[in-house]
């Protein structure tokens, strides 16, 4: 399993890099800009191989691509008046320069003609020739170095040369390819899952269904499962929802509304039509609390257990209120919760689910509040900073959901799986922003709440476990955010040149390249110790985990 996992990882994240640098490649090669190497990942090189003008490689490290177009940096020129040098010339034109060789103690060069340079033109603006001395350079001449040769940029083949819109689109093509790459991907989950049927209330799916015999007969088995509330409840795929608590319904807009008005509850009415008979179950719903990171447990109805503590949420990072003199970490699988309030002082008694629902909901705003819960005879205190009801709303998450385990039939619709693309692009794209606004308004989430690669290895290994649909939505979000988290206007990043163009189209005038260049290097630098601080943290998480 670890194997799939990190080979899903690599695929995965080699993909949309792929695609990200292949919009910047091709849209400069349309524009006829020179690309000296199309390369993913950083570091070292770990395999190249040179195709025309362009160098392709996969380096070492796995956190991001490049494409290399000249006249995007600044460089001194590499030959200068003065300079002594080594030439060599076309075998077919003894008068054309093919190779300028710079270290002119080469032994691999030394049978070549030794230069004093007195002139030189390597640019050849206005489609002026190229010149060295009395000599002419090809226009696709190079220059050989130790460790590599580079081929000869001419300004009709630079970056700078070409218009504002041809540059834009340059550097707007590698976002671009990121947004179409997860509308493709989505496309295809919605074609293949289908749409939802949502105007019936038929049950066209039940969680867990393949585990009935083993949650309501006890059969005994080796496989891991989970008894879903519908399970435990028999409810069937097929099965037609008739009313829930008295309330009628006839699709599943009006099984939501019914489910809002119901929720805490427990043994909850369903009655359904079952084969033309009217049959009446009894649901117990798990309880998500994603504003504290908590859920109910499905199987206990008679006391307010914890089910499910999500690694990384507020609960899991609960502080221990110490009265009784033992360390227990944070709040656990199993926890009874006695009392819950603001404080310490303000601590009301917990007799139900519902009570929590109340709670949780007249904290809307993410208060910090204190949970006293009982374990193994022992009372403990917690003080939990939740996340607000406007962040979790804004990552498209209830701050509270009564889960079943059932949903509508799905059918393919070849117009509905392309609505189903652009929607989910929209709501991806969406909730990335609220979350980078949160990341700055919102005291409950940091910069220490990012993940880096190791991170997102993590949650691609969770996503995996999933199967190949979780997966292929996760590739596609993940793309969605490295097209948006590019266009951020951060020097180093897509966003910042783009605003540097803008600059230049409203002055009438580029940025000064020494300062544009130096605000990328800076920019980067930082990035880089963000991107180490961020992958610690990611360490760490994974230990504590």
């Amino acid at each position: 399993m670890v194997i799939l996992n990190i080979l899903g990882f690599i695929f995965m994240l080699g993909l949309v890099i792929l695609i990200h640098e292949a919009g910047h490649f091709l849209m400069a090669k349309r524009a006829g800009i020179l690309c000296h190497e199309f390369a993913i990942g950083m570091g070292p090189i770990v395999y190249s191989k040179k195709k025309g003008e362009t160098l392709f490689s996969i380096r070492a490290i796995p956190i991001g691509g490049f494409v290399s177009m000249a006249g995007e940096e600044v460089n001194d020129e590499l030959v200068k008046v003065g300079q002594t040098i080594r030439v060599q010339f076309d075998e077919s034109d003894p008068n054309v320069i093919t190779h300028l060789i710079l270290n002119p103690d080469d032994p691999r060069y030394q049978d070549t003609m030794l230069v004093d340079i007195e002139a030189v033109d390597l640019k050849g603006k206005d489609d002026k020739p190229l010149r060295l001395n009395e000599f002419e350079v090809k226009r696709s001449a190079f220059y050989v170095m130790k460790d590599k040769n580079l081929q000869i940029a001419p300004y009709d083949r630079s970056f700078e040369s070409k218009t504002l819109w041809q540059r834009f689109a340059t550097i707007f093509a590698g976002p671009m390819m990121n947004f179409i790459l997860a509308l493709v991907l989505f496309m295809i989950i919605g074609f293949v899952v289908g749409q939802p049927q949502s105007d019936t209330s038929l049950i066209g799916g039940v969680s867990g269904a393949e585990y009935r015999e083993v949650c309501l007969d006890g059969v005994e088995t080796d496989e891991e499962y989970f008894c879903s509330p519908a399970v435990l409840a028999d409810i069937r795929k097929g099965d037609v929802i008739v009313d829930i608590e008295g309330q009628p319904v006839s699709n599943w807009d009006e099984i939501s509304m019914a489910m809002r008005d119901v929720i805490g509850q427990q043994n909850i009415a369903f009655t359904v039509d079952r084969d033309g008979d009217l049959v009446t179950l009894t649901v117990n719903p798990i309880l998500g609390f994603y504003q504290a990171g908590f859920s109910s447990d499905a199987t206990i109805h008679d006391r307010v257990i914890i089910g499910s503590v999500g690694a990384g949420s507020p609960a899991n990072r609960a502080e221990q209120l110490i009265e009784n003199g033992t360390e227990e970490g944070t709040l656990l699988i199993g926890d009874e919760i006695l009392r819950i309030g603001y404080s310490e002082a303000t601590l009301t008694d917990v007799n139900s689910w519902e009570d929590v629902v109340d709670f949780m909901r007249d904290n809307s705003a993410g208060e910090d509040m204190v949970i006293e819960v009982l374990r193994d005879g022992v009372t403990y205190q917690y003080l939990i900073g939740p996340f607000s009801e406007r962040f979790l709303v804004g990552q498209g998450v209830p701050p509270i959901r009564a889960e079943i385990g059932i949903g509508p039939e799905y059918q393919f619709e070849f117009f509905g799986g392309i609505v189903y693309g652009f929607e989910n692009v929209a709501a991806t794209g969406t909730m990335i922003f609220s979350t980078l606004r949160a990341l700055f308004a919102e005291s409950r989430v940091g910069v220490g709440d990012l993940a880096g690669p190791v991170g997102i290895y993590s949650l691609t290994s969770q996503f995996i476990s999933l199967g190949i649909i979780a997966f292929i939505s996760w590739m596609a979000i993940l793309s969605v955010n490295l097209g948006i988290i590019n266009l951020l206007p951060i020097p180093a990043l897509d966003g910042g040149r783009l605003v540097f163009l803008g600059y230049e189209a409203i002055a009438r005038k580029p940025v000064n390249k020494r300062v544009e260049n130096s605000l990328h290097f800076v920019m980067f630098t930082l990035l880089i110790l963000l991107f180490l601080f961020i992958t610690y943290n990611d360490i760490l998480r994974l230990f504590s985990r």
